[in-house]
């Protein structure tokens, strides 16, 4: 285990901080309000956008990992993880290694963006180097927070502007967009604090807290943009005891995730690297938001609109998948239900704007 403990360490530090690498979240004092998340000038990719002040939008913003989180099978599961520790270096080039959704708006004139974080205290890294197996990836951390324009990750905008990312911009009616607008504040003061509660399984739209992927996916569907696909982006994945790891004691601020049968013993990262991951009886069954569904339906929102040889199209896993292909045929209605559908920065963003007319 000596020789495997540099490599695993920087795993677990990229594992469960996947939505952000970022220690710190520096969040004014106005809870309540929207000026954290506003501002006159937008980052960069959406300013490149050049949407007319007149309409008002919701902005989907993907940034997706430098490889793909197949979940559909357990073996898939297993082959992502040993991804994840080769390819280091690629999650740290990408800024993300579960993918990055991030929500933006423009309500008469009013420009914003947000997104979800959490685990900001390395808390993760220590429960997968001790033993937790792959529980801290479906545990809650308590540390959550909405992100700030002022907090907004240069790498990621970066990603963005190069086109290594999804943008897709909806024209709403003005009421829709205030919705929205208006869902930001009601999520961060609601008396759950479902901000604070930072997860992959627990579900925004019932207040119980959220991820960066689901949390964006639910403002914008308070908009109307893309209604369903927190609902068609929610996969069922199956667990295994040989999966599922625990110890004596877990780090404050964690809410442990436990299996209806309880947690037996440790789970060495090591060998959920080697050995198989369908093998023995189902503990459980777990519901989570899969990012590369996410990246399908917004990526096929622009077809013929974008070339159809754009390097994303490759990057979507096989739509053979139910919840792959589902999303995928989702995001091509979404995209065809607007009379006018136009590709913005070309050379660099390659956002896809949808409008009314």
């Amino acid at each position: 285990m000596g020789a495997w403990r540099p490599l695993l360490a920087g795993l677990a530090l990229l594992l469960v901080t996947g939505c952000e690498l970022r220690e710190t979240v520096t969040h004014p004092a106005t809870k309540g309000t929207l000026s954290p998340f506003e501002a006159p000038e937008w980052p960069e990719y959406l300013e490149r956008l050049a949407l007319g002040r007149e309409r008002d939008y919701v902005i989907l913003a993907y940034v997706p990992p430098a490889n793909p989180i197949d979940l559909s099978t357990p073996e898939r599961s297993r082959a992502t993880l040993s991804n994840l520790v080769f390819d280091q270096l690629g999650a740290l080039q990408a800024g993300t290694t579960i993918g990055h959704l991030i929500v933006g708006w423009q309500c008469g004139g009013r420009r914003g963006m947000t997104s979800m974080t959490g685990e900001l205290s390395g808390q993760g890294k220590s429960m997968v180097l001790g033993g937790w197996g792959v529980t801290p990836i479906l545990s809650t951390f308590l540390d959550g927070e909405i992100v700030s324009l002022a907090d907004f990750p240069e790498h990621q905008n970066r990603a963005l502007v190069e086109g290594r990312g999804v943008v897709v911009a909806s024209e709403v009616d003005r009421a829709d967009c205030l919705a929205a607008r208006e869902e930001v504040v009601r999520f961060e003061t609601h008396p759950n604090e479902p901000h604070r509660k930072y997860s992959l399984i627990l579900r925004p739209d019932r207040y119980e807290g959220g991820g960066c992927l689901s949390f964006a996916a639910h403002i914008a569907g308070e908009a109307g943009v893309m209604p369903r696909l927190l609902e068609l982006a929610r996969r069922d994945v199956p667990l295994r005891a040989a999966q599922l790891g625990v110890q004596t004691e877990a780090p404050a601020g964690v809410e442990v995730y436990t299996p209806p049968g309880g947690l037996t013993g440790p789970a060495p990262l090591a060998r959920l690297l080697t050995e198989p991951w369908g093998d023995g009886p189902v503990v459980d069954e777990v519901t989570v938001f899969d990012g590369e569904a996410m990246m399908a339906a917004l990526v096929f929102a622009g077809v013929g609109v974008q070339a159809p040889n754009d390097p994303r199209y490759s990057r979507i896993l096989d739509r053979e998948d139910p919840v792959i292909g589902a999303a995928a045929r989702y995001g091509l209605r979404w995209g065809y239900s607007y009379p006018v559908r136009r590709l913005a920065d070309p050379d660099g963003v390659r956002a896809v704007i949808l409008e009314k007319g």
